[in-house]
């Protein structure tokens, strides 16, 4: 028995048709169920597909029938049955299954430099398509869902299968499938790159660069992006008339699914989810189409949130390449609302985005962040936005994409320049809010007490923030009556504002007052210190650090907290509050506990996040120069880090936290805390490629030192500041930077700290390409170093010299003095250091032609790499030892080298996997036919 849905569903046995019932649900049932085939399919998702929203009666009944004559037709050992539904077992019978085998294996087959067993498996997958997957199905949105997967799967193998033809020399006859894809596909930049090589391999040099303009033009008339950095540099080298590189295939693509957890006992709003589905991209959506935007608007606590996060869960399926979720932090009290560059970083993060392709500028990465979405289906959720300029960046301009957009601001401009659908969000009807109370405390006790409930949904406003704070006192309590909660309720309206207000959002305190006051006294204080964290969420090291006492002693307070909704716990020993909340704290710390005692308690939060991020940084870069770790203020929690991953782990989860607890720091006059933790945040913002965000830490950082009026952390900022506008190729004003560290440090009479900016700043040089002057500063380096007798800053410059002595091809003193580093590291047990300087020395006698030292050299390097786990340089070392190998003739071992260290580049999905990928492919490929 084979099953067949790549075309029109067909099922044959033994090469002959089976005939299937003409009727259209009796085969979509079959189709639905190949859908999911090998699972179960329970009957209720099977009337949802079949008839919608408005199943008739005899739903579940038809569904049954339709299963019994199907499994009368295929033979009753293909169809199961289960308590839970049904299911069709079909394993690599199915030729769904089996394309997707072919094209994994097929493109594992190229990344491999199997070029003929490529072409040939990705010939073999795309030759089971028939036509549209599941397409006499197109009205049903479930199989238009996975014909949309399969569609994208079946483009990928197309592109692998031409980059496998132009691999192998067959330009020509992949010119004519290649036109044919960009047409129907003409935002896909990979498709132009390979179309473009395959015209200019066939003398067609005029048509390619054609192409290029062509695509140019598109893309920045639809998107208003420019082409990426390969699509360019592929232009820029056919302009040249050099010869190409095959392109190679990219990386599996991320799926992100970041939507928060789905809201329980979600209730009412049936009129707007029934707007949000009529608002769906069709299927066919066309790229001449608008993207779909929704703007749900409200007052602070009317449930906006809960509703996008409600409405995204049901409709995930429907947006199969991601769900993207953010908070803005528009109207956080305490906390700058987020940057939209930041927020398109996480989201090019998550669908896998290398660092090092992401361009410098926000407009680029805007324009990047579009073109990633250009071909997608995502659903892009941006909550609590502040205003329409925050929002505009973000959105994505596909018509496949749907932005649902959440504010307590109208951002009547969106729907002017955009084209928004408002979806304004009123307060809960007297219906929805029982329901709300009911689902919460119980339908029985809602019964009893209806006159009791009208008086709380009256006094809570109907506002659904207020009422699930009161479900949860209730909840609690289940020996109070509901009318003694009522008339509870009724007393504080003489202590704080009332609840029936105009302005709905100066009522809620009374509700939170009314949970607040019913604390013990550990947890009422510690729910007004959270009013002075910065946010966007807290660990339990730093709460206890607030408070000043041991985390065995706060975490009763939390479970309190948590229990009565005046905090959340987001993740296991992480809380967060509403925003709300928050403003709520933070009235309360200011109106009950002394300045004295509010100073401390940001002195003892900050010196926590320092003492984390100081502790991390040096796990981080062991050989760093750093800063003297400042003194622990008692009270203050230590944050526990024990190696390297467990610091990455750490900033990885603290980073919002640490830049808000900088900007809080520089704002309340803490300039210590200032500058300090923006220098310990450096190494994680480096590797994490935060350069732009970075400047401006650093930024603060040095206004802070300059108050103090300190010459060597102004020095440390300057240094911090060069480093990042390297990375950004601002190449000037990081000349500038590392100038003004040098005299300051030279000022404060710091040779060392002087040192390691003429270090640094020979960097700069050699990103700029000019070698002469990075030897120099290097060469300065080293003289300070030696006249400071700092060893180990020896060591680096020595290293430092003879590299860039190499490069400019004084290879006899650069051997000398990188062995001369390599003495005084082994000397003090550097195993860092050396793992870089057995790497320079194997690059030194490679280029002095002493392949078999070399060798060794190298291998040394990787040694240490592995046992240190710096991956990524333990791959770029692994390149140029298989370069080392491939000198002294030996290919097999060259080839294993490359491929080593391809498999740590795919890993870490790091761009030098393509030079890598190459490298093989020319190794292992026959020469290209004409």
């Amino acid at each position: 028995m084979e099953f067949h849905v790549l075309g029109p569903l067909r099922v044959t046995r033994g090469g002959t048709e089976v005939a299937l019932a003409a009727a259209y649900k009796q085969r979509l049932t079959l189709a639905l169920l190949l859908s999911r085939a090998d699972q179960t399919t329970s009957t209720e998702t099977l009337v949802a597909a079949v008839w919608g929203d408005r199943p008739p009666a005899s739903a579940r009944r038809n569904i049954q029938l339709y299963v019994h004559r199907l499994r009368g037709c295929l033979g009753a050992q293909w169809l199961r049955t289960d308590p839970n539904g049904y299911g069709v077992v079909a394993g690599d019978r199915l030729d769904a299954t089996r394309f997707r085998q072919l094209a994994a294996h097929g493109r594992k087959a190229l990344q491999d430099g199997s070029t003929r067993q490529a072409e040939a498996t990705l010939r073999a997958a795309l030759g089971l398509w028939r036509g549209a997957a599941y397409g006499e199905f197109a009205g049903c949105e479930t199989l238009a869902a996975e014909a949309d997967r399969l569609d994208r799967l079946r483009l990928d193998a197309h592109e692998d299968w031409a980059r496998a033809q132009l691999a192998l020399g067959r330009h020509r006859e992949v010119i004519t499938d290649l036109t044919d894809l960009v047409q129907a596909h003409p935002y896909r930049e990979n498709l132009y790159e390979c179309l473009m090589l395959a015209l200019y391999r066939d003398g067609r040099r005029a048509e390619a660069l054609e192409l290029f303009r062509r695509a140019r033009t598109l893309l920045d008339e639809q998107l208003g992006v420019e082409p990426g950095t390969t699509l360019q540099r592929l232009h820029q080298t056919i302009l040249r008339g050099e010869e190409p590189a095959v392109p190679s295939p990219a990386p599996p693509t991320r799926v992100p699914r970041h939507l928060p957890v789905n809201v329980a006992g979600f209730v009412g709003r049936r009129k707007a989810l029934g707007v949000l589905d009529g608002l769906l991209p069709d299927s066919a959506t066309g790229p001449a189409d608008p993207p779909s935007i929704v703007l749900i608007t409200g007052t602070a606590g009317v449930g906006k949130t809960s509703l996008a996060v409600h409405w995204a869960h049901q409709v995930a399926d429907r947006f199969p390449d991601g769900q993207l979720y953010v908070n803005l932090r528009g109207f956080d009290p305490d906390q700058q609302a987020m940057d939209p560059v930041e927020a398109i970083r996480d989201f090019l993060d998550a669908f896998g985005v290398p660092p090092d392709h992401v361009p410098a500028g926000p407009q680029a990465q805007a324009g990047l962040y579009r073109s990633v979405l250009a071909d997608r289906r995502v659903l892009v959720v941006l909550d609590n936005a502040r205003d329409a300029e925050q929002v505009r960046p973000l959105l994505p301009s596909s018509p496949r994409c749907l932005a649902l957009i959440t504010s307590r601001n109208q951002l009547t401009a969106l729907l002017a320049t955009h084209g928004a659908t408002p979806l304004p969000l009123d307060l809960l009807t007297t219906a929805e809010a029982s329901h709300l109370l009911a689902r919460r405390v119980g339908a029985q006790r809602i019964d009893a007490e209806p006159e009791a409930v009208d008086d709380i949904v009256g006094r809570c406003a109907h506002l659904p923030l207020a009422l699930a704070i009161v479900a949860a006192r209730a909840a609690t309590k289940p020996r109070f009556s509901l009318r003694a909660l009522a008339d509870e309720l009724g007393r504080a309206r003489g202590r704080l504002e009332a609840f029936t207000g105009e302005d709905l959002a100066t009522d809620v305190p009374t509700v939170f007052s009314w949970s607040y006051h019913r604390l013990t006294a550990g947890a009422a204080r510690l729910f007004r210190l959270l009013g002075l964290h910065p946010g966007p969420d807290v660990a339990v090291p730093a709460v206890a650090s607030l408070a000043g006492v041991p985390t065995g002693q706060i975490r009763p307070w939390l479970d309190e907290l948590t229990e009565a909704h005046l905090i959340i716990e987001r993740a296991p020993g992480r809380y967060a509050q509403h925003d709300l909340l928050r403003a709520y704290a933070a009235e309360l710390v200011h109106a009950s506990d002394g300045e004295p005692d509010r100073r401390a308690t940001v002195n003892r939060m900050l010196d926590h996040y320092l003492h984390g991020a100081h502790t991390g940084s040096v796990l981080l870069y062991p050989h760093r120069y750093a800063i003297a770790e400042p003194a622990l203020t008692p009270g203050v929690t230590r944050v526990e880090l024990a190696d390297h991953a467990q610091a990455l782990a750490w900033f990885s989860q603290e980073y919002a936290v640490l830049l808000a607890a900088i900007q809080l720091a520089g704002g309340t006059g803490h300039d210590a805390h200032t500058w300090q933790l923006a220098w310990a945040l450096y190494t994680y913002a480096d590797r994490r490629g935060h350069w732009n965000q970075h400047v401006t830490v650093q930024h603060l950082g040095l206004h802070a030192a300059q108050r103090l009026d300190d010459p060597v952390a102004q020095a440390h900022s300057h240094h911090c500041l060069g480093s990042a506008y390297t990375f950004l190729e601002r190449y000037d004003e990081a000349h500038r930077q590392y100038e003004r560290a040098i005299g300051m440090f030279d000022r404060a009479g710091n040779q060392v700290g002087r040192a390691h900016s003429h270090l640094n700043r020979a960097l700069v040089f050699e990103h700029d390409q000019q070698l002469e002057p990075a030897l120099e500063h290097a060469q300065q380096s080293l003289d300070l170093f030696r006249a400071a007798g700092h060893r180990s800053g020896q060591a680096k410059a020595l290293n430092a010299v003879g590299w860039y002595q190499a490069a400019l091809g004084q290879l006899a003193p650069a051997l000398v003095n990188c062995q001369q580093a390599l003495d005084l590291l082994h000397e003090m047990g550097d195993r860092y250091g050396q793992g870089l300087t057995w790497d320079s020395v194997g690059y030194v006698q490679h280029l002095i032609g002493d392949y078999d030292a070399a060798l060794l050299s190298y291998q040394h390097s990787v040694d240490l790499w592995q046992e240190l786990g710096d991956r990524h340089t333990e791959a770029t070392v692994l390149q140029r030892l298989g370069d080392s190998h491939l000198a002294t003739g030996d290919a097999d071992a060259a080839t294993d080298a490359w491929r080593r260290a391809l498999a740590i580049l795919e890993d870490i999905a790091h761009a030098d996997a393509d030079q890598v990928r190459h490298k093989l492919a020319q190794t292992s490929a026959p020469p290209a036919t004409q």
